[in-house]
């Protein structure tokens, strides 16, 4: 019988489950072999450690005995950090819809010891609610499905291949783009906007910031275009999603008025969110938008800080008064947060403009001059506030760094501010230094001194050699153009095949979408190309891969912002 063996890892969300009865094992490719000789279907739960559903699901099932028990018996059970290893996550979230279920985290999929995936899921209650089965009540039924060889899942696994299949197939170039128009571009995404409450329409609030720099280049020269990019720049700067108090975004909200976020704090959101609002205000010149820019910066130097960059997220759960971890506790504003010593002035101020929505500060009536006024209030509060903070998981992710130091060149560059340009200057040379090799090969992560993480990424390669064009472009230095050539070179080594960039080393994930975060094979094709003009970086190899950028385009316009972005205005 398997044992759990997540004790000697270094995953904060990994070390979150070593205590459970369930016999989890870390992810290796030759768990297939374990499965393989015990004849077990293997279970994936994908999460990670600011998740506040993944938690509930821990606690809920993962801790439950009899749970436990049949997962045991049943399954070879694996437990993944999905910030360890974004490509599975992308390959299995992909699967999901596929089946035309919803993704998200927590991801549970069930493979067969090959890792060919036939059923799957996010969060599943311990009881069932609202017409999600009960997770006892999936495994069952899968391992009956499984043991008796269904044709249901036979069926399921052919569907899988014949779609990755046909989905993977090429049929246009970069000669067929030409003939789109920027009508029908445009159309692709401002019939997903929700004028009325900014952001896309839905029952939940996400920036999706791809879409919004996307629709930024146009603009200025589009009314209806800039009046929805303001009103999303109005929801960031005044809405739940944002931490007032103590600044930093949050991921989401949950309802679609931007009311109610989930609560965890990722530095990806904080870099890209900040960034757009930089971006708009050099547009628009509303100074709002570049003070909750620089607040939320200012938020993730402070906060965020390691000995070896940046950490990768702050909790959505911390303890209440029993110790008990709930979501958003620290966040939500209770009676006796709120101190006593309020002047009449800030009395006035707190009736005109504070909307609490289930504990939630969110602002109404806002601008800039008057979200200045308030800031004294913000302080008084936090001072007040006596709870225990939330985790922070310090793992240092190059990427998401690197989207951070972009973000810090982009304050600079728009406000002629020095202090931001040396910040980025500083956390560049740390993450390289602790992250990057001479020879151009990367760590994905940072745990401590002694230990680096290298399951590296085609996002960890297109961010990184991103951002030292960037430092490239702002101090004319050689040394940065030379050494961005190097990590091009080095990208096309590890994740070039047959005219494909692949997002892993293994060339088992082909992705070029759009999600969170900016496609990392758009990111990449346009450093590529720009510096096949300026140095020896094979053009012919940059053609290929724009061929394939235009035929993913066409076939999937509205999931491709950031390579429609480049291909129409280079950026």
């Amino acid at each position: 019988m398997l044992e759990n063996k997540l004790k000697n890892e270094y995953s904060l969300y990994l070390l979150e489950h070593k205590n459970n009865p369930v016999a989890w094992q870390p992810f290796t490719y030759q768990i297939t072999e374990t499965a393989e000789k015990e004849n077990k279907p293997i279970l994936l739960s994908i999460g990670y450690s600011s998740c506040h559903w993944c938690h509930v699901m821990a606690d809920e099932s993962f801790s439950d005995n009899e749970t436990a028990e049949f997962i045991n018996e049943n399954f070879i059970p694996v437990k993944i950090d999905r910030e360890e290893y974004p490509d599975i996550d992308k390959k299995y979230q992909f699967f999901l819809q596929i089946i035309r279920q919803m993704g998200g985290w927590p991801l549970t999929v069930f493979t067969d010891p090959d890792l060919t995936p036939f059923y799957g899921g996010t969060y599943f209650p311990k009881n069932e609610i609202q017409g999600i089965p009960a997770f006892l009540n999936v495994l069952k039924a899968v391992s009956e499905l499984y043991k008796n060889n269904d044709s249901k899942l036979d069926k399921i696994r052919g569907n899988y291949r014949n779609f990755i299949k046909r989905f993977n197939q090429t049929d246009s170039d970069f000669n067929d783009f030409q003939n789109y128009t920027k009508e029908k571009e445009i159309s692709n995404f401002m019939d997903q906007a929700d004028r009325q409450q900014g952001g896309l329409k839905g029952n939940s609030k996400f920036p999706n910031i791809p879409v919004m720099n996307y629709l930024l280049s146009f603009a200025e020269n589009d009314e209806n275009i800039m009046k929805f990019l303001k009103k999303t720049a109005d929801q960031l700067c005044s809405s739940g999603i944002f931490d007032h108090i103590n600044g930093g975004f949050y991921r989401y909200c949950v309802d679609s008025s931007w009311n109610m976020p989930h609560f965890e704090k990722m530095l990806y959101d904080n870099a890209l969110n900040a960034e757009f609002l930089t971006k708009l205000y050099d547009v628009t010149k509303d100074p709002l938008y570049l003070h909750i820019a620089r607040k939320a910066a200012d938020f993730i130097l402070e906060y965020f800080s390691t000995d070896f960059g940046l950490a990768a997220s702050m909790n959505a759960d911390s303890p209440d008064e029993n110790n008990n971890l709930v979501e958003g506790y620290y966040y939500k504003i209770f009676e006796n947060d709120i101190p006593a010593n309020f002047s009449e002035n800030e009395k006035q101020l707190i009736h005109n403009h504070f909307v609490f929505k289930e504990n939630v500060l969110n602002l109404q009536d806002i601008d800039y001059e008057k979200y200045v006024k308030i800031e004294p209030v913000f302080e008084k509060i936090q001072n007040s506030i006596n709870k225990e903070k939330p985790v922070l998981d310090t793992k240092v992710i190059i990427s998401w760094n690197m989207l951070f130091v972009n973000t810090l060149l982009t304050l600079s560059e728009m406000t002629n501010d020095e202090y931001y340009f040396q910040m980025a200057v500083n956390l560049y040379n740390k993450v390289k230094n602790y992250l990057i090799n001479d020879d151009g090969s990367l760590f994905r992560i940072k745990y401590h001194k002694d230990l680096a993480f290298n399951h590296r990424t085609l996002e960890d390669y297109a961010y990184s050699i991103d951002t030292t064009m960037r430092m490239f472009e702002m101090t004319k230095d050689r040394v940065m153009l030379d050494f961005a050539v190097k990590l091009t070179k080095k990208m096309f080594e590890i994740f070039r095949e047959n005219g494909v960039l692949f997002f892993d080393t293994n060339h088992d994930v082909s992705d070029t979408f759009d999600e969170a975060v900016p496609s990392a094979f758009a990111v990449a094709l346009k450093n590529s190309e720009h510096l096949s003009e300026i140095s020896d970086i094979n053009g012919d190899i940059v053609g290929k891969l724009k061929d394939f950028g235009a035929d993913r385009v066409l076939k999937f316009p509205a999931g491709h912002p950031t390579l429609l972005n480049y291909f129409k205005f280079g950026i």
